[in-house]
């Protein structure tokens, strides 16, 4: 029999959001430990450094949610083009979310969590209803 602790881990592994919001975290992980491959170890310069950090970040979270967050069958070009106007999309909204919040007199380290946190429901609504359905 197992615990109740490990009975409600597996149970909640099972549901897309909480492996969404793993990926999400294991995401960061790879774009900071990247980024710390490209140019702490192999001493690329920092704008091309943090380019091919996010491209690494971009597909292992492309493929992982793919495949394992929301188990996707369908055609990888188009699910592709979708999640990169998704991506877009982000880095608009996040950029006008967080400068306008500052300007509104929030903290900018706030309209930074603020912002992502309202970005990750919408992208795992978005994700599961639009790039990653069928």
């Amino acid at each position: 029999m197992q615990s109740p602790v490990a009975e409600s881990v597996r149970v909640l592994s099972r549901h897309s959001a909480v492996r969404f919001l793993v990926v999400g975290g294991l995401s960061v992980g790879v774009d900071t430990g990247s980024l710390f491959i490209y140019h702490g170890v192999l001493d690329i310069p920092i704008p091309v450094a943090a380019a091919l950090s996010f491209l690494t970040s971009f597909w292992f979270n492309f493929a992982l949610n793919r495949a394992w967050s929301f188990g996707s069958g369908g055609q990888m070009f188009p699910q592709v083009g979708r999640y990169l106007a998704l991506v877009l999309a982000n880095l608009c909204v996040n950029v006008a979310l967080v400068s306008t919040l500052t300007w509104a007199g929030t903290p900018y380290l706030l309209a930074k969590v603020l912002t992502t946190a309202c970005l990750s429901v919408i992208n795992y609504l978005v994700s599961k209803r639009w790039i990653f359905a069928g």
